[in-house]
Parts: structure tokens; sequence; C-alpha cells
């Protein structure tokens, strides 16, 4: 029952693309910060040596591209909570049918790990072209490390699909927990 789910939330997340656009702008963008700052945080981390407290600013540094990218996530969920608010009829049908509150959950949970998964995997393949195009034309004035771009890759992708369905796990869970009567009266 669970793979009839997650086929219909495919099935869904496809249909609803067109909502996705911001949220995997958004989780791209942090994505892209997270996977720059990682590649060059070695040539930061020297730069600021010479300031005094490289370990504070490199701390500093990695904490704002984490930040950036959780605000990315951040609006995965909100999407997903415009998504439920929308699907309310749909999902009274799927209850009174007596499909299961599982497969629902997963159904409705397809579409943030989708959009968090391709927001951070074109966030990360734009900050590789770009940290090799720049380090190529020799516009970066610190080295860009591949160890780097491969760790905040990394930490990109983990931190985007695990705070995308940390945050909507709550309101897909209680969306899917409303009486069919009262999903279906009230619209959306």
């Amino acid at each position: 029952m669970m793979m009839f789910g997650l086929s219909y939330g495919w099935l869904a997340a496809r249909r609803r693309v067109r909502e996705m656009v911001l949220p995997i702008v958004t989780t791209a963008t942090g994505a892209f910060l997270v996977v720059i700052v990682f590649g060059m945080s070695a040539g930061i981390q020297e730069q600021s040596a010479s300031l005094g407290h490289a370990g504070e600013i490199g701390r500093a540094v990695i904490l704002i591209a984490i930040t950036v990218l959780l605000v990315g996530v951040v609006e995965v969920a909100v999407a997903t909570t415009r998504t439920i608010a929308h699907r309310t009829r749909e999902l009274g049908v799927l209850g009174a049918t007596g499909v299961p509150r599982r497969p629902v959950i997963a159904a409705l949970l397809v579409e943030p790990a989708v959009a968090a998964t391709l927001g951070a995997i074109v966030g990360v393949v734009l900050a590789i072209i770009a940290a090799v195009a720049l380090g190529m034309l020799g516009l970066v004035p610190t080295e860009v490390s591949a160890a780097g771009l491969g760790f905040g890759a990394a930490i990109a992708v983990a931190v985007s699909i695990a705070a995308a369905l940390a945050t909507s796990v709550i309101p897909t869970w209680n969306a899917a927990s409303r009486p069919p009567v009262h999903s279906l009266s009230s619209g959306g």
C-alpha cells in the first residue's frame, strides 16, 4: 500500500511542478552558497588567519551559508503547507475511500522531497561549475578545494532533504489525520 502512496505522490508532484519552482530555486540558492563556502573554506581560513580569530570567522561563514540553505528549506515547508491547503478535498476523498493514513502521508511528502532534492542538485551543479570556471579564470583570490566542494555538496543535499521532510511532516500528518467529512466539507 505504501508503494501506491509513493506512486500517487510522484504523479501529483509531476502534475504540480509549476508550484515547486520557487522552493526549488530557493533551495538551489542555499545549496549553491553552501558548496561555494565549503569549496573556498580553506582559502577563507588562510586569509582570516592574518586578521586573527580564523576559527571564529570560518565558523561564522559556514553558519551563514547553512542558514541560507535552511531559508530555502523553509520555503519548501511553506509550499507543502500551501499544497495541503489546496488539496483538502482530495485528501477527504482518499480518506473516505478507505486509504490508510500512512500512504497518504507518504504521497504528500513526495513533493517536498522532490523539490528539496532537485533544488539541492541544481545548486550543487551550478556551484561546482561556477567554482571551476572562476578558478580557471583566476577570478578567485583563494584556492577552490575539490574536497571542500564535495563535502559542501554532500552537506547541501543531505541537509536540504532532511530539513524539508522534517518541516513537512507535521502539516502533512495533521492533514492526513483530519476526518474525511471535515476535509470534504471545507473544500480547498
